[in-house]
């Protein structure tokens, strides 16, 4: 779902959405000499044709080396139709952006998209799940959300409560998809909150690549300001209290919705207890295998965090003891 690429403010101020955006983007930089010889193509697509034909108004010219593909169908049937152009074709890299409008997942059109030379964004409406899945009556419903989390009902009732069950669902499943290979890969995913607090909606990232894969998660910190969503804590991360059955030892307070440096200090320090000599390599290399933990543009912050409790951090090695 892409949407019309253009939105109005409470003051009928015009805003440019994600569309219009990246295409903008793209063809300001594919018209650089270093992109002569590459080729991108945009594809974008949303059931309603009223909103494409308002985005295809705002979208810049193509160009040789710049395609844009606009449609109006069911995006499942799209990625059924061009799987062949993207996937398995060792010169081309993709970026799929799975952004359904409420909680349904089909998983035979995106089953292709995590074997290519690519990445994939899933916006996992999970908000629609946790408010409406116990009312789910009709079969059409029901349908909706076993084939989003292929679990029957009666389970995902009886055992999800939360966002971390269901995203745990999405990841054994794609784990099942690619478990015929043997290449690694790495999945990431952020919560995102509206301005009441609430949880709306979690974006879950898929990857093959090591260097994408700490790039996202650098990205997601960067956007939320230093921490892993846009979760309102009231401060509560900064309220320590103390463990009376640990010999009085102070405790942060942790919030698994909305983490910052701290929780990731924390994180090495609880994994390298007790040892010596530890290298900053060993470290940064546990913190980028971590689902949300950045390393890239936020070392100084977990160092300098790290000496705060006391630990001994020379140039190139850490003691844990």
């Amino acid at each position: 779902m892409c949407n019309n690429g253009i939105y109005f403010d409470k003051n009928n101020k015009q805003i440019t959405g994600t569309p219009i955006k990246v295409s903008e983007i793209i063809s300001s930089e594919m018209n650089k000499e270093k992109y002569a010889n590459k080729t991108v193509t945009l594809y974008f697509n949303d059931i309603d044709k009223n909103k494409i034909d308002e985005l295809n108004k705002h979208l810049p010219l193509q160009t040789n080396n710049f395609k844009i593909h606009t449609s109006h169908k069911d995006a499942n049937v799209l990625l059924k139709e061009i799987k062949n152009k993207v996937i398995h074709r060792p010169s081309v890299h993709y970026l799929l952006f799975y952004d359904p409008y409420e909680a349904s997942i089909d998983w035979t059109a995106l089953k292709p998209y995590f074997y290519g030379w690519g990445e994939v964004i899933i916006n996992h409406v999970v908000s629609d799940t946790l408010r409406a899945i116990k009312q789910a009556k009709t079969a059409e419903a029901i349908s909706k959300y076993q084939d989003t989390y292929l679990n029957l009902i009666q389970y995902l009732v009886s055992t999800c409560t939360d966002r971390t069950s269901y995203e745990k669902i999405i990841y054994e499943i794609i784990k099942t998809i690619r478990k015929p290979s043997n290449k690694k890969y790495y999945i990431a995913s952020f919560p995102f909150f509206n301005s009441k607090n609430s949880l709306v909606y979690d974006i879950i990232f898929f990857t093959n690549n090591i260097d994408g894969f700490k790039l996202f998660k650098t990205q997601a910190w960067n956007i939320f300001g230093g921490k892993s969503s846009n979760k309102n804590t009231h401060g509560k991360e900064n309220i320590l209290s103390l463990d009376f059955e640990t010999n009085l030892e102070t405790i942060k307070s942790s919030d698994e919705y909305c983490y910052n440096v701290t929780d990731i200090a924390e994180y090495i320090i609880k994994n390298f207890s007790g040892q010596k000599d530890v290298s900053l390599k060993e470290i940064w290399d546990l913190v980028n295998e971590h689902p949300v933990f950045p390393t890239d543009g936020y070392k100084i912050k977990i160092k300098n965090q790290i000496k705060k409790y006391g630990h001994n951090l020379g140039k190139s090695k850490v003691d844990f003891i």
